[in-house]
């Protein structure tokens, strides 16, 4: 429980002090990377790291959308054929949740890799 916290706060604020000045995929490297570091089992890097990055892009969205009041969500809302333009908030969270998942998954899979494995009863003892 407490790896899944600590990767969840430290995705978190990579994802909001980092996120402005690297692409997506940049800080899907480093929250991989962090997954890897921590060692949590697959499970709790797909949720902790997933729902972080989703909460934090939902929130940025809403406070950048509110913040600006440009039209731009309204029209492409309008574009995607939406009734409501608000729906554009959950579509960034929910893309923003996939995107963190996968990139814990990812790095939590990849230390996996790398851990030596019982091979069964069958040993050669050379």
């Amino acid at each position: 429980m407490s790896r899944f916290f600590a990767l969840f706060i430290l995705t978190a604020l990579i994802v909001f002090f980092i996120g402005p000045y690297f692409p997506f995929w940049g800080i899907m490297i480093i929250v991989a990377s962090l997954a890897y570091l921590l060692g949590a089992s697959p499970a709790t890097s797909f949720f902790s790291s997933g729902l972080s990055f989703g909460l934090v892009w939902l929130a940025l969205s809403i406070w950048i959308s509110i913040d600006s009041g440009s039209e731009l969500p309204i029209k492409m809302a309008e574009l995607m054929g939406l009734s409501n333009d608000n729906l554009l908030w959950l579509a960034t969270g929910l893309i923003g949740f996939m995107i963190g998942a996968f990139s814990g998954l990812t790095g939590s899979l990849f230390k996996k890799v790398f851990e030596k494995r019982d091979q069964g009863i069958y040993k050669s003892h050379m």
